[in-house]
């Protein structure tokens, strides 16, 4: 079939219009139904799931259930994976039709209720850990929702106990699920373990539920009680967490000139804005102090990006023009010409997109035309290198992964493209947006992608996949900026209504809201501590937003199999400045590190050597004991035990 006609008839079966909507939307998907192919059925498939009209989903139920060619089997499985809807497994399964991928078909049988079948084909649980560590967070969330009305132990393995333990990513509906699927069976081994490998902020609520049913047979009946009753004191004060922003006044800087770009340098001592009615100037954190400009040729600056080094500065302006500086001083270090830059009476040649490798060999550079230049960055210079055509009018947004590997690139009519890299070769187009994309953020370990377009939504992606993860509403206007934390947890977008908003992440829930703008904001920009959240606007007015930073924020989100006895140690000799939240969360942090490395001698002896004795005594006060199994100030040495593990 024609590429036309079937974007005529997907269209066709999704059109909302009042007078003959309907009537379109049947004799579209009667058309899709007859042909049968992957792609018709793939339509169909989605409107059984998202669509609202009966009878065009009782055509496409029924499609479904006829399909034969493996193919079309297949893409009815696409479709399972891209939106969790067990209904679909559920009409494969009754049709006997099983996915060419052994994957697709475990996940099939066992989001379908066919446990049996599954434990058959998938008896290591191994097919099922492969599809789970790429699904999005509706498969997950339905999983989870399966696996817990089932009771499956075959599952809480599969995500909490597998080869990599990792029980931190696990999503709230997942951790309940196998805590609820593990108490029903009443594994509470299984159940103590999965608490003892997750962050505390999940373990303290479940260490207590053993108690008066189970205890440990290795020995340590008093550190076990001693964890017990830790766990209820941490749970009687509040998690300390770092302040959110906007707690505090936000710091206001009028500037002279509109703020077109920010960025925060890596040190955190400087912010450095652009605009396109003024020179690019450098601030002082945190006093506001104006420090001056870069140079008196660097005017008319929309774009900016610095390198992870810190130690360059790339700037693009509305000439085309491709500025470097030597930070934090600014002085000039190569000047270069965004050579494919279209100019035309009303749109000029503005650079308005610079992004950087993580590595920093790499630039990307875009801008009014229908490409993205591609640079080699080495010793402080630029090469052109390739040219990549992504829209018919503009790109104003780029972004680059954290693993250097994708280039993504926003522009008109919402296209959001994904690029192979270095060679640029084009992946895939995110469809979503129904307005220009200007704004990218991609999350530190590459997992998520937001967008902000000019429909005023923010939408958030997987990666690499490009499967959709959710759509944020709140902005009343077109969205210029978005800016991440560097832990990836939250997520700021602002635009033409004049509020920063705040979102969590990946759940995308509202975070707050942050008031104080009068004109566009254009940029923002988040320091590497996450301390500092800057806001700038086409009016020239500058917010610094800040927050205070907990030292234990990052700890107790970490899952304590992966706490390090010598952070411990470190976090000791700060234990002075806790609060009283802060001390019981650590006491049993510190508990429970202790515990797991009750048997390993040398990690024990790195952490707890004659030189961290003071860490031991900050630990033992009149309140708090000095831990389970311990009577002295510092742990015992033992002789180490043959084929002993952790537990």
């Amino acid at each position: 079939m024609s590429e036309p006609r079937m974007e005529r008839l997907a269209a066709g079966v999704r059109d909302g219009s009042k007078w003959f909507g309907a009537r379109r939307r049947k004799k579209a998907a009667e058309e899709l139904a007859a042909l049968g192919t992957a792609a018709a059925v793939a339509v169909l498939a989605e409107v059984f799931v998202h669509g609202d009209d009966p009878v065009v989903a009782e055509i496409a139920r029924a499609a479904v259930m006829a399909v034969s060619e493996p193919d079309a089997i297949d893409a009815v499985a696409d479709a399972l994976v891209s939106t969790g809807d067990s209904r679909l497994a559920e009409l494969l399964a009754k049709a006997g039709r099983s996915p060419s991928d052994p994957g697709r078909h475990a996940l099939v049988l066992f989001l379908a209720g066919e446990f049996d079948r599954y434990a058959e084909l998938d008896y290591d649980g191994s097919l099922l850990r492969g599809v789970h560590a790429g699904a999005g967070e509706a498969l997950r969330r339905q999983l989870a929702k399966k696996a817990r009305a089932g009771g499956r132990l075959e599952w809480v393995r599969v995500v909490a106990e597998g080869a990599a333990r990792r029980t931190g990513p696990l999503s709230e509906v997942e951790w309940d699920a196998a805590v609820q699927t593990l108490m029903g069976a009443q594994r509470w081994e299984e159940l103590w373990r999965l608490a003892l490998d997750a962050p505390v902020s999940r373990a303290a609520p479940v260490i207590p539920m053993v108690e008066g049913v189970w205890q440990p047979t290795d020995g340590g009946g008093d550190g076990f009680a001693e964890l017990l009753r830790l766990a209820r004191r941490a749970r009687a004060v509040e998690l300390p967490v770092t302040s959110p922003f906007g707690k505090r006044r936000a710091q206001v800087i009028e500037t002279a000139h509109d703020i077109q770009c920010l960025t925060v340098t890596r040190d955190g001592k400087l912010v450095v804005s652009g605009g396109s009615r003024g020179y690019s100037q450098r601030w002082e954190v945190p006093t506001g102090a104006h420090l001056g400009v870069l140079a008196t040729d660097s005017n008319r600056v929309l774009t900016m990006a610095t390198t992870p080094d810190g130690k360059l500065l790339v700037t693009g302006d509305q000439g085309g023009g491709i500025r470097l500086w030597r930070m934090p001083y600014g002085y000039p270090a190569g000047e270069y010409s965004h050579t494919m830059a279209k100019r035309n009476k009303v749109l000029g040649s503005n650079l308005l997109a610079l992004a950087l490798s993580p590595d920093a060999t790499l630039l990307a550079s875009s801008g009014y035309g229908p490409n993205v230049q591609l640079w080699r960055l080495n010793s402080g210079r630029l090469t052109p290198t390739t040219t990549l055509r992504a829209d018919a009018l503009w790109i104003p947004c780029l972004a680059i992964t954290p693993d250097g590997k994708l280039l993504i690139s926003g522009g008109q009519k919402g296209n959001v493209r994904l690029w192979q890299l270095p060679d640029g070769a084009h992946v895939r187009t995110l469809e979503g947006h129904t307005d220009h994309v200007g704004s990218l953020a991609v999350t530190p370990d590459g997992s998520l992608l937001a967008s902000g377009g000019y429909d005023g939504t923010v939408r958030l992606w997987h990666l690499p996949s490009g499967k959709p993860a959710g759509v944020l509403r709140g902005h009343t206007e077109l969205i210029r900026a978005l800016a991440m934390t560097p832990d990836g947890k939250l997520l700021a977008s602002a635009g033409q209504d004049s509020v920063v908003r705040l979102w969590h992440l990946p759940s995308g829930t509202p975070a707050g809201e942050l008031h104080g703008h009068t004109g566009i904001v254009e940029a923002l920009a988040v320091s590497l501590d996450g301390s500092l959240l800057v806001s700038g606007s086409s009016n020239g007015r500058m917010l610094w937003w800040t927050r205070k930073l907990s030292n234990l924020d990052t700890l107790v989100r970490t899952p304590l199999a992966e706490v390090d006895p010598a952070r411990i140690r470190q976090l000791a000799n700060l234990s002075g400045e806790f609060t009283q939240a802060e001390r019981a969360w650590f006491d049993l942090i510190a508990a429970i590190v202790r515990w797991r490395h009750r048997h390993d001698v040398e990690l024990l002896d790195a952490s707890y050597d004659d030189q961290a004795a003071p860490h031991d005594v900050e630990l033992a006060d009149d309140e708090t004991p000095q831990g389970p199994g311990r009577s002295s100030g510092r742990p015992g040495r033992k002789r180490k035990r043959k084929g002993k593990g952790r537990r």
